[in-house]
């Protein structure tokens, strides 16, 4: 699962705090995951803090990014994979955000069936603001404990929530929110809408 999780990873994507690359960690892969794997089931892996970028947003904003290590995002890659089998099962038809095979098109699709087959009184456009900055933990934590029983799994998400990231040269800690562009933010909010039929 772990060697899988690295090859689903984007090959050109920017090195984390380590610097770190896709290639370099390829060359690294076969001594690698056998120790990664090790250190996983005894608890023994650490996260790395991410590396925070900002991309302009079309109202002239910022959008901060978070940048995992390579290990971390093949971690990540591995927890989301087994998770996402477990919350797809919970998923409701009408459902289509961060579901594999699924998008905001197919979600458009199904809202043009709606619109022309059947009586349709009104459309709610919502966004929750800063959805990702403000995800409170301790939620996030108690959300997943309703459907994952194995610790590690629960303690190595704890871990990326806290993790932190790099700005500057300076390490901030993480007391709220998930960094956007990590592989564990789409879990994490797959996991608050599972929870909280108002949210589908």
């Amino acid at each position: 699962m772990l060697t899988k999780s690295f090859y689903a990873l984007k090959r050109q994507a920017s090195a984390g705090v380590d610097g770190v690359t896709w290639k370099e960690y390829e060359s690294l892969l076969p001594a690698r995951i056998p120790k990664l794997h090790r250190e996983i089931h005894t608890g023994a892996h650490r996260a790395l803090p991410s590396w925070r970028v900002f991309i302009p947003k079309a109202d002239g904003r910022q959008r901060p990014l978070g940048i995992a290590s390579v290990e971390d995002k093949v971690v990540q890659q591995a927890v989301n994979t087994v998770l996402s089998a477990i919350y797809e099962e919970g998923s409701l038809g009408f459902s289509y955000g961060f579901r594999q095979g699924r998008g905001q098109h197919d979600a458009l699709d199904a809202l043009t069936e709606a619109i022309r087959w059947r009586m349709v009184n009104w459309i709610l456009d919502a966004d929750i603001q800063s959805f990702f900055d403000e995800l409170d933990h301790d939620w996030t934590m108690r959300f997943l404990e309703h459907r994952v029983a194995d610790r590690r799994t629960l303690q190595l998400i704890l871990r990326w929530l806290k993790a932190g990231v790099i700005e500057n040269g300076k390490r901030l800690p993480s007391l709220k929110g998930t960094p956007q562009g990590a592989v564990v933010t789409p879990l994490t909010q797959k996991v608050m809408l599972a929870a909280s039929p108002a949210w589908r």
